[in-house]
């Protein structure tokens, strides 16, 4: 859209992105689709045109299915904010979901500044850092679901194999008997014994 002023919003996906263009006077000029990759984010950048007639974009996802179509809009000049992404049951009345719709709100969004927000770097030590969080956060819950689960096993486990760790209530204590475990009884409580074995 060389020559012209226009607003751009972006409704992210997984493997599509949808833009929808707007003129200076927030009329409705193109909409179209573009992959989610490195060629995609190219597409799209030249659908929209000069970075310096581009008012500004806005983009739903930023820092997750928009995050490397944000970067490189950025990388190339563009004038990018985040935009919430509207809860379905926020919808207007009649209005489904549609992508190009939402497309066209974001552009919207973006040209009156309400529910934007700066996108997060995406670079440097922050994001580093967050990865780190991120892994940690999911180690942490893994873990913790892991002695709930064998706790929750021993409690209905047959014979004798649940007073085996009486006493060793103890995450730190018991995680490692369980792991360790060997052949115990009959065939239904050495599945079970296997299982506490996985779950350690």
């Amino acid at each position: 859209m060389e020559g012209e002023t226009v607003i751009a919003g972006v409704d992210t996906h997984k493997d599509v992105h949808v833009l929808c263009l707007l003129d200076g006077l927030g009329r409705k000029i193109w909409s179209g689709s573009f992959g989610a990759d490195p060629e995609g984010y190219d597409r799209l950048a030249e659908a929209i045109g000069d970075p310096g007639s581009c008012m500004v974009v806005g983009v739903e996802g930023t820092a997750s299915y928009g995050a490397g179509l944000t970067r490189r809009l950025v990388e190339l000049g563009y004038n990018v904010v985040e935009v919430l992404r509207p809860k379905r049951d926020k919808a207007r009345p009649g209005e489904g979901k549609s992508d190009p719709l939402d497309a066209e709100r974001a552009a919207r969004k973006a040209a009156s500044g309400r529910g934007c927000s700066v996108p997060k770097s995406q670079d440097g030590w922050v994001e580093a850092v967050r990865q780190l969080y991120v892994a940690r956060r999911l180690a942490v819950a893994t873990s913790t679901s892991c002695v709930a689960c064998a706790k929750s096993m021993l409690t209905t486990a047959p014979g004798a194999l649940g007073e085996r760790f009486r006493g060793r209530e103890r995450p730190k204590d018991l995680m490692p008997l369980l792991a360790r475990g060997r052949k115990a009884g009959d065939a239904l409580e050495e599945s079970v014994l296997a299982s506490l074995r996985s779950v350690a």
